[in-house]
């Protein structure tokens, strides 16, 4: 029995109390000083990490443009108190005030508002000028005839007023794309808007950073009320299985002793905190809290004439191989997700392996420690195990003997079918279902959407070649590739360049601006550029990078499920790839491609993770056993609920999202547990003479008890997950337990019919 046994620790520690406990102390210690340092992260780089292609893509295109990821306030006047329109002089005079505060801030690029961007206006006589509502502190003298202008213009409409001139909008364009960033800047905005929604004017605040903010402090909330709730249920069943609160206690702690150390390495490896770490808590509980389960059961059914250390030392020596074996193979279940392109779900992977390690550490060390200071009949009650082992014993029975062939044929039905529906099992989510159609973020960009334009963006970037500067053939691009890419659905009101230079050729030249290959077009729409930046650059400010002659291609849309949202990337891509001239290259940025990518990344992790998973637990299972037949034995009962579940979820139309992308490969690192205490068990009834049939229920009688609690345990955690305000949270919970539930069938009756052969 090397080191690595659990059991060489569980006797190491029995027999050095002092050093064991000093062993365990000390990095408890360490971990909780590290808790106190976790930070909070939200945003795109809070799942794809500073470093993803796709994150350093965007906030170039911010650079370069000054702007792209907006915060954005809309206001109106319920009522018409107190401002009659967005235009009126209450209502720019709020809107000047605002955009003075926030323009101040280091987070925040520049403030677009109806009383401080410029508005492009002709003359009677002599050329169109820029103008602003309001100036030194009060509206303009003209102020009524620049209202009509600013409704008319492209770059004003749906953008900081609404077309009928009720809403307007302060757009608050950030500095970069970072969690803290967007918490500050989105702070600010809240506290200077705060006096004026006291007088009356309504806000919605809308844009990724809103999203990032709002949703991620309500998810925090959330966790934190379900944690509590989650340690209660668990403690209940645990209760109810072992009837012992000394037993359900001793495991709950244990395994509390595992999530202090995982969230103190966070803090010591500089890991945020996000969004998906907020379930990791829950998770380390539910799934952590097996091997004590194990452990304890199996030191309640030993003879009572055994002293305390003697009969743990036993329990260990049974449990101990088996439980080492499930910890690695959950180990590997939550590290295939290191694999995945996304820096959140990686991170969430690694941190879940470590816990689940330290977890097995400390119910070896710890729990034997303090569980061999209390009286044993703390510890389960003999008829309670009386009634188990009569049920178990029937279960067993039916599935070696006359249930056998039905169970075998129902499950290869169930796998096959589930196979082949999962096939079709897509990645898709609304953004309602993500957040919850009460979210105030949900709230705030449906009355958006109402009140002035559709919630997202979509921007794209036209790159000339070096030294190409800003000419026609960039405008005639443009308005081509604007063209096209309004026509696909879900993408609308396009806005570039081209279209502010068609308004003011129209002043100019009375006639519609020359775009393509004649000596006009070549020549006209260049100086109506240049004589527009000479009246004012801040026109032009992000549409153009004058500097590499880049031009910018804005679009509205809507919130599409994911699986749209990829359709309809993949149509833009295909599209500009057709229009772009030699030495042209384009870029698709923006909130909605960042998040489009996001989803490809998900969709990634969950088919490489799944598969990496499969291969690495049957070699584990495999050499653990010295047999690949017992490996293959073993990834029976582990694979069929996955395949069953996923199966199941396509055929009724639920689709994959971030959290229930994972479900696979998490779940196959759970699931093989209950096999290999089963096979642990069969396999050494095997060696005692017992023929298959016999074995296969000295197994089930042996480890039953400790499968179903363990299993229960899972679900029923998982299930409190269900309740959380996060569609893809509570999808996650809910598919796990059913999952877990499905594994728990498979072991209790797949496997011994297989076995019993």
């Amino acid at each position: 029995m090397g080191w690595w046994s659990p059991a060489r620790w569980t006797a190491w520690a029995l027999a050095h109390r002092r050093w064991a406990v000093s062993l365990l102390l000390l990095p408890s210690l360490v971990a909780v000083a590290g808790v106190f340092s976790v930070e909070t992260e939200v945003g795109y780089r809070a799942f794809l990490g500073a470093g993803h292609p796709v994150v350093r893509e965007f906030d170039a295109f911010v650079d370069r443009f000054g702007g792209g990821l907006p915060l954005v306030a809309v206001w109106t006047c319920p009522d018409g108190v107190p401002c009659a329109t967005a235009l009126s002089d209450e209502a720019l005079a709020m809107a000047a005030q605002v955009a003075r505060e926030l323009d101040a801030l280091e987070e925040v690029r520049r403030v677009d508002s109806p009383a401080t961007t410029p508005l492009l206006v002709p003359r009677a006589i002599g050329l169109p000028t820029a103008r602003r509502l309001f100036a030194d502190g009060r509206p303009s003298r003209d102020i009524e005839a620049l209202r009509r202008w600013a409704l008319t213009d492209p770059t004003w409409v749906r953008r900081l007023v609404s077309e009928d001139g009720r809403a307007g909008a302060l757009v608050i364009h950030l500095r970069d794309s970072a969690g803290d960033t967007a918490e500050s800047a989105y702070a600010a905005l809240r506290r200077a808007t705060q006096p004026f929604a006291a007088d009356g004017f309504e806000f919605s605040y809308v844009g990724g950073p809103v999203e990032f903010v709002v949703a991620g402090a309500a998810l925090q909330r959330n966790t934190q009320r379900i944690l509590p709730v989650m340690i209660g249920v668990i403690a209940a069943v645990l209760m109810l299985l072992f009837g012992s609160p000394a037993a359900a206690l001793s495991a709950l702690l244990a395994v509390g002793v595992a999530i202090v150390w995982v969230i103190g390495a966070m803090g010591w490896l500089g890991w945020p905190d996000n969004s998906l770490m907020q379930i990791l808590p829950p998770l380390i509980l539910v799934v952590g809290v097996c091997d004590a389960i194990h452990l304890l059961g199996r030191y309640a059914e030993m003879p009572a004439a055994l002293g305390a250390e003697e009969a743990m030392l036993r329990a260990t020596a049974e449990v101990g191989p088996p439980c080492a074996l499930t910890t690695a193979t959950t180990v590997v279940g939550f590290g295939s997700l290191a694999v995945s392109g996304l820096e959140s779900i990686s991170r969430f992977g690694v941190l879940a392996s470590l816990a689940v390690a330290v977890a097995l550490l400390v119910s070896f060390i710890a729990l034997p420690l303090a569980v061999t200071r209390m009286p044993r009949r703390w510890f389960g009650k003999r008829a309670a195990g009386d009634r188990w082992a009569s049920l178990l014993e029937r279960t067993a029975a039916f599935a070696t003997g006359s249930g056998r062939r039905p169970i075998l044929v129902v499950a290869l039905l169930l796998g096959v079918g589930g196979g082949w529906a999962a096939r079709d099992l897509q990645v898709d989510a609304s953004f309602e279902d993500l957040y919850g159609a009460d979210s105030p973020v949900v709230v705030w960009a449906n009355r958006t959407a109402e009140l002035l334009r559709a919630p997202d963006t979509l921007e794209i970037t036209l790159q000339p070649p070096a030294g190409s500067g800003v000419g026609a053939v960039g405008f005639a691009l443009a308005d081509a590739v604007e063209g096209d890419l309004e026509r696909i659905d879900g993408l609308a009101h396009p806005l570039s360049i081209v279209d502010v230079l068609r308004r003011l050729n129209q002043w100019l030249h009375r006639d519609e601006l020359p775009l393509g290959e004649s000596d006009d077009a070549k020549g006209r729409p260049t100086s109506v550029y240049r004589l527009l930046r000479s009246r004012d650059p801040e026109v032009t400010t992000g549409l153009v990078d004058p500097d590499s002659g880049a031009l910018r291609i804005s679009l509205e849309s809507e919130k599409p499920p994911q699986e749209e949202l990829r359709g309809i990337l993949e149509e833009v891509d295909r599209r500009i790839a057709q229009r772009l001239p030699p030495g042209w290259s384009a870029v698709v940025t923006g909130p909605l491609a960042v998040v489009g990518r996001m989803i490809d990344a998900i969709r990634l992790t969950q088919l490489r993770s799944f598969a990496l998973a499969a291969v690495a637990i049957l070699v584990l299972v495999a050499l653990f056993f010295r047999s690949v037949w017992r490996g293959l034995l073993g990834m029976v009962p582990t694979v069929l609920p996955v395949l069953v579940t996923l199966g199941a979820m396509a055929w009724r139309g639920v689709a994959l999202d971030i959290g229930t992308a994972m479900v696979a490969s998490v779940v196959v690192g759970l699931a093989v547990d209950d096999a290999i205490h089963w096979l642990s068990a069969f396999v050494t009834a095997r060696g005692a003479g017992a023929d298959g049939g016999a074995a296969a229920r000295q197994a089930t009688r042996r480890t039953g008890r400790a499968i179903v609690t363990t299993s229960l345990a899972l679900a029923t955690g998982f299930t409190t997950l269900s309740f959380s305000a996060w569609h893809s949270i509570a999808s996650f919970g809910g598919v796990a337990a059913v999952a877990i539930l499905a594994a728990l069938a498979a072991a209790l009756l797949v496997l011994p019919a297989l076995a019993s052969r």
